[in-house]
């Protein structure tokens, strides 16, 4: 009796010992990888939180002319410096005595976006091109 006990106690140390053993090295090395990307990802939020805001500043330029059938179309792009998006930008164009005027839906915050401004064919003089406006989205 005193070895059958032994050997059931012997058997539970055993069980106890496998349930305890040590990790192993691939899970502490999958566990390390984890911890430095969360906290990577954290580091950046944490950064992009701490930024100061920078108003919408607004810039536009002529990308490029071409003619289009009876319209002479300059390719604009306008570009935002600042980290707000700026919503229904209104661009405004003059050549001689012609206007043209365009509306983006948006300008991301330090982003660009395109548009195209049409004047009739073979209007003459440099078109001076301006932002005439914008909202807060």
């Amino acid at each position: 009796m005193a070895v059958a006990k032994a050997t059931r106690t012997a058997a539970k140390a055993d069980r106890r010992r496998k349930a305890i053993s040590p990790r192993p090295i691939l899970q502490w090395i999958a566990a390390g990888a984890g911890l430095l990307i969360t906290l990577a990802a954290s580091g950046v939020i944490l950064a992009e939180a701490l930024q100061p805001v920078r108003p919408v500043a607004l810039s536009v330029r002529v990308d490029g002319e071409h003619q289009a059938g009876q319209s002479r179309i300059l390719d604009i792009v306008v570009t935002n410096a600042g980290s707000e998006t700026a919503a229904a930008v209104e661009i405004a164009g003059k050549a001689g005595e012609e206007t043209a005027s365009v509306t983006l839906d948006y300008v991301p915050g330090d982003g660009e976006a395109t548009a195209a401004l049409a004047f009739p064919a073979g209007t003459p003089g440099e078109p001076a091109i301006s932002v005439a406006g914008w909202s807060a989205p």
